[in-house]
């Protein structure tokens, strides 16, 4: 068939093996991309034949869903490596640096951690931080796709103010049409906000019909305050308070007990969020797979450090070996699908990412199979779920855009962004007096 007689695509992504939704394998397939959308899906021979493209990506490879990371805090990419925090992370290590934080420091921290999240197949992260139009330029300027919240904190933590629910809701609503950016409200949680504010978000989160992004029994502290404050668990007061009945990501879950598993798994657009590597260094484990097996719709994140990294892939696959620990199944196909359909649904974007279906955006990762690590796995699915990596990302699409080809950045330059990182590092610290 001639050039002529082909349909137009962008891009396709031919010779590969493509991860359908749900268990399903296209073996030898290709993926056509146009207008930053699918366009078709199905064997190579059929795809080469009946579309034409001026760029064409061979395999062999797999080509899967982008990764989606349900809960970040990027800028705090300026705790990496941080050894022997004496105290809890949040509010004896993060709070005091947070005070001197800025807009500019912001940026440059997020750059970072996007950078590193792409380069590791993520097309999509949910973000929850201050000074949110900083993190926004970032999204705009790499090129991920970005739920975003500027956070809501009414008293106790950095920059808290009785105008920080006003700021957080004028966010979303400024960002309702940008592109690639999906506003979110984001509270803090049920102590450092209180529940008159948290109702008031959760109407105007309805009204806007975008997600709630908070915190949820996430410390001891936490549980404690809500406890004395009103007689009952903070999951059980947010139930009371009716909040739980829209969608909302809530991030952590881990002080939650069997009470509140069952609240939980009866809220079906509330999604606990598992963030392995920070809750083994906290010393306290959601419970994922007694809750996944009660109906709750886990998701996967990587919060920040103690994580060191924002490959939510590494945290899927740590999420099956975690609970293992505890004595309970968690499969790593099931984390996979926590970690791209699942992060998909709890963040609103069930019928735009997640998925390589028609119609949804392309935010595809194609993953090589030609080094060594990758040999002997047989299954595709099984192979991306179970070994995948940063190190076989070969290259990342979002929304039809090619992000990272050949394991390296496309959108930015990958020196100087960690070079600003390192210099806001050393300027926060030095006004913190550290």
């Amino acid at each position: 068939m001639s050039d002529e007689s082909r349909r137009h695509a962008d891009t396709v992504i031919t010779g590969v093996d493509v991860l359908l939704p749900g268990s399903g394998v296209l073996r030898d397939g290709a993926v056509a991309i146009t207008d930053g959308s699918i366009m078709a899906v199905d064997s190579a021979a059929v795809i080469d034949a009946g579309f034409a493209s001026d760029c064409v990506v061979s395999g062999p490879g797999i080509v899967s869903p982008g990764l989606i990371d349900a809960h970040t805090h990027l800028a705090l990419s300026f705790a990496r490596a941080l050894r022997e925090m004496k105290g809890h992370p949040v509010y004896d290590v993060f709070w005091p640096l947070e005070l001197c934080i800025d807009a500019e420091l912001v940026g440059a921290f997020a750059r970072t951690s996007i950078a590193e999240a792409l380069l590791a197949g993520v097309t999509t992260v949910a973000d929850h931080y201050f000074y949110a139009d900083a993190t926004v330029e970032a999204v705009r300027e790499l090129g991920i796709r970005g739920v975003i919240g500027q956070t809501i904190i009414r008293h106790d933590g950095p920059h808290h103010s009785e105008q920080s629910l006003g700021d957080g809701i004028d966010f979303a609503e400024r960002h309702r049409s940008v592109p690639l950016v999906h506003p979110a409200l984001a509270p803090h949680a049920l102590d450092t906000v209180g529940d008159d504010w948290i109702v008031a978000i959760a109407g105007s989160a309805r009204a806007m019909d975008v997600p709630v992004h908070m915190h949820v029994a996430q410390s001891q502290r936490e549980w404690d305050a809500i406890r004395h404050r009103s007689g009952r668990s903070p999951i059980a007061q947010l139930d009371e308070l009716g909040v739980l009945d829209q969608r909302t990501v809530a991030a952590h879950c881990m002080y939650a007990d069997g009470a509140d598993h069952a609240i939980l798994a009866s809220k079906p657009l509330v999604h606990p969020i598992y963030c392995p590597t920070v809750h083994a260094a906290l010393g306290k484990v959601m419970a994922a797979a007694k809750m996944y097996r009660m109906g709750s719709p886990i998701g996967i994140g990587t919060d920040a450090a103690p994580s060191e990294r924002f490959d939510v892939l590494g945290e899927a696959q740590a999420a099956s070996a975690h609970q293992a620990v505890l004595g309970e199944s968690l499969s790593v196909e099931a984390t996979f699908l926590a970690a791209t359909e699942g992060n998909a649904q709890a963040l609103g974007l069930g019928e735009v990412t997640g998925k390589i279906e028609l119609g949804y955006a392309a935010d595809l990762v194609l993953w090589r199979t030609d080094r060594a690590v990758a040999g002997g796995a047989g299954d595709p699915r099984r192979l991306v779920a179970a070994v995948c990596g940063p190190d076989l990302v070969e290259s990342v699409w979002v929304a039809g855009r090619r992000v990272v080809s050949g394991g390296r950045l496309t959108t930015g330059d990958e020196p100087i962004i960690g070079a600003a990182a390192d210099a806001a590092r050393v300027t926060l610290f030095d006004r913190a007096g550290l």
